[in-house]
């Protein structure tokens, strides 16, 4: 009797110590797992390309350069391929997905809209062969493409059609993560599980859509037909998002990226979070995020949420959202949380003249945007590093680059809402926007 009672007393301080161990535990970007791997992929957005002569958005004013966009992916597939090889010993494995040869890439991110709303039954009607020409090109990428859910795919597709698609993990709730290198998580976003567009009438994430809108934008009819959308809006409001081309995450998603970053922070994981439609009304023109934009930068940037014990604090493992949608692309940097919101340029801007394609590089310190016109890629914007060429090393040949740094190990703790990156509604350049910009 007396040994047990020993025993329990054993594995009591043994507990308390374990637990007192892990209240202790050092912030997100000082624990050792993620400092032993680089994350490489490569990036392109908005490929949105149709069999169709160049055209114009409504007012005229910004080009579609709709074939020379798909001769640009083809570019951008054979500099992928040109890479620098690794050595067998180095080819990059993952449980997502495997590359196919010796390249220094984890995957390909492709994010979104891969072909153009025209190319629809009720226009072209080219959308399987326009898809197929799209896919064969990016089937000979040296790594996976990881293919996102844009408003284009939903013009063309249903979500029982995207369902059922090959090129897509679930179609119908497109959301996931995985894990392409030990201490690197990625998490893919559907930023269209609320909307108008994709779902059949008694779906309950359209219902919520329908009231949303008539709610935020009574300008919106329920089947998204066409209209003055911002009429009544003044320039700067950022309900002007409420309009059909943008989309929600919507709560049950938004929940489950809560538990991923949970997660991430309790492995030591870092973070890339990657959806079609913009998180940060500053890293576009204020009109083009996602309905419940301001839900999602609070999961992302609440140092408390990101602990399974409610008494301890860490730092958000979220180091960059990357986006595309907005076809100038754009870039901020959140002040409180560090976090880089990427939002890449189209190919469709310039065509056959454009390099809007390339690779990111994520390292302990920073991440590196590179490519052959790196400023075609992510513009330069004010509070964006200064463009650098590169030589060539064991990543690419000549090239040039961007280099963003991330918070510093050991920082002090932000002091605004516990580190959520608060956007606050400032004076933005009016645009015009439509179902045919976007």
């Amino acid at each position: 009797m007396m040994r047990s009672i020993h025993i329990l007393n054993i594995m009591t301080t043994l507990l308390s110590t374990l637990q007192k161990a892990s209240a202790l535990r050092p912030p997100i970007s000082s624990m050792s797992s993620s400092s032993t791997n680089e994350l490489i992929f490569g990036v392109i957005a908005d490929v949105q390309w149709a069999d169709a002569d160049d055209g114009y958005n409504y007012g005229r004013t910004v080009k579609r350069c709709f074939r020379g966009s798909l001769r640009t992916l083809d570019r951008a597939v054979d500099w992928w391929n040109n890479l620098p090889s690794t050595s067998s010993a180095n080819m990059k494995e993952n449980a997502f997905t495997q590359t196919k040869t010796n390249t220094p890439l984890h995957y390909i991110a492709q994010l979104g809209d891969l072909i153009d709303g025209i190319n629809a039954a009720e226009k072209l009607n080219q959308r399987d062969s326009a898809l197929q020409s799209a896919l064969d090109i990016l089937e000979r990428a040296p790594a996976k493409p990881v293919n996102i859910v844009g408003n284009h795919e939903l013009y063309n597709f249903n979500r029982l059609e995207l369902s059922q698609a090959t090129w897509l993990q679930h179609g119908d709730a497109e959301y996931y993560s995985f894990i392409p290198t030990p201490g690197w998580r990625t998490i893919v976003l559907d930023p269209y599980q609320l909307s108008l567009m994709g779902f059949t009438e008694n779906d309950p994430r359209r219902i919520e859509s329908v009231e949303l809108l008539a709610k935020m934008n009574p300008n919106v009819h329920p089947d998204g037909r066409g209209g003055d959308w911002l009429a009544g809006f003044k320039d700067g409001d950022y309900n002007r998002r409420f309009v059909p081309y943008n989309g929600g995450f919507g709560s049950t998603q938004l929940s489950w990226l809560r538990k991923e970053l949970a997660s991430a922070s309790e492995m030591g994981e870092r973070v890339v979070v990657m959806s079609h439609v913009i998180l940060h009304p500053l890293a576009c023109g204020g009109t083009t995020m996602a309905w419940d934009y301001e839900e999602a930068l609070a999961i992302l940037g609440n140092t408390t949420s990101f602990s399974m014990e409610t008494d301890v604090e860490t730092e958000t493992p979220v180091v960059a959202v990357l986006s595309g949608h907005d076809h100038r692309g754009n870039h901020h940097r959140c002040p409180q949380t560090g976090i880089h919101h990427c939002t890449f340029s189209s190919p469709l801007n310039k065509g056959d003249d454009g390099f809007a394609f390339g690779l990111v590089r994520m390292t302990e310190n920073g991440m590196e945007i590179r490519g052959p016109r790196v400023d075609d890629l992510l513009p330069d914007v004010e509070g964006r590093p200064k463009m650098e060429v590169c030589d060539g090393d064991d990543i690419t040949g000549p090239c040039e680059k961007i280099k963003l740094p991330f918070r510093s190990r050991n920082t002090s703790k932000p002091t605004e809402r516990n580190g959520n990156c608060e956007a606050v509604p400032v004076d933005v350049e009016p645009i015009t926007v439509s179902q045919s910009t976007i």
